[in-house]
């Protein structure tokens, strides 16, 4: 399977809650927005945890990054609130649930590199550290995670309203996901849980970006869609994995 699968292409989603689709495990639900590969994948996925519903313990073989959206997420390791960013290392091995609350996450599967990554889980409430940020005149930057080695970057983003978004330096392919309010592209509106991936080469609609009246929140990935960074990523998956 191959969804957005060409990095050197720009992408973007507008979430549609009735485009789910079933996972292996009942009530998880899956609304994909990169991915290469079955279910072996290379994915950028919007996961819907139904009520009281749970996933067997599983290996990440290639790390995993997700943002909780909604609800608890729950482990062996701990309770995960909204706004809680995790990033588990290339090896670790969880079995989540949640309870009556339901919870959603965004989650980035197999897009790490053994090269500068850490080998401890990482865990931040976001809402809780935001004064940690560094402020500038579009709002506030919060510095999630970095890797010197492959140049990415992990950040969220609180815009004020109707402010101008520039990109990041270096960015070399920027990677943005709405958790609130609206992003504009140009005359188009992304809305919570929009997603838009700009190629390394650029878009000339970038310098349109920016937030709309309500403000936005905003997390940010840079510097993971160069050609050394991917082929420094720890599995990579071969054309025959993708059917």
């Amino acid at each position: 399977m191959k969804i957005h699968a060409n990095w050197n292409a720009f992408a973007a989603v507008h979430f549609d809650a009735a485009r789910y689709i079933p996972s292996p495990a009942y009530g998880v639900n899956r609304f994909m927005l990169d991915r290469i590969g079955s279910e072996k994948a290379r994915a950028t996925t919007i996961v819907q945890y139904q009520p009281n519903s749970k996933f067997p313990e599983h290996e990440h073989i290639g790390g995993e990054e997700f943002l909780v959206l909604q609800g608890t997420f729950k482990d062996q390791f701990g309770e995960f609130p909204a706004g809680t960013y995790v990033r588990n290392p290339i090896g670790s091995k969880h079995a989540p649930w949640v309870d009556d609350d339901g919870c959603t996450i965004m989650v980035k599967l197999l897009q790490m590199a053994e090269t500068g990554e850490g080998t401890t889980s990482l865990h931040i409430n976001t809402e809780k550290e935001k004064s940690n940020g560094t402020h500038h005149k579009f709002g506030t930057v919060l510095d999630l995670y970095k890797n010197a080695s492959t140049g990415e970057r992990v950040e969220m983003c609180w815009l004020k309203a109707l402010s101008y978004f520039p990109e990041a330096v270096d960015a070399q392919g920027e990677e943005l996901f709405v958790i609130a309010g609206t992003l504009l592209l140009g005359d188009e509106a992304f809305g919570p849980c929009g997603w838009l991936r700009i190629p390394p080469i650029g878009d000339v609609r970038r310098s349109t970006l920016r937030s709309g009246p309500e403000g936005a929140q905003v997390y940010r990935k840079t510097g993971h869609l160069s050609p050394s960074a991917l082929a420094m990523e720890k599995i990579q998956i071969s054309d025959d994995e993708t059917n």
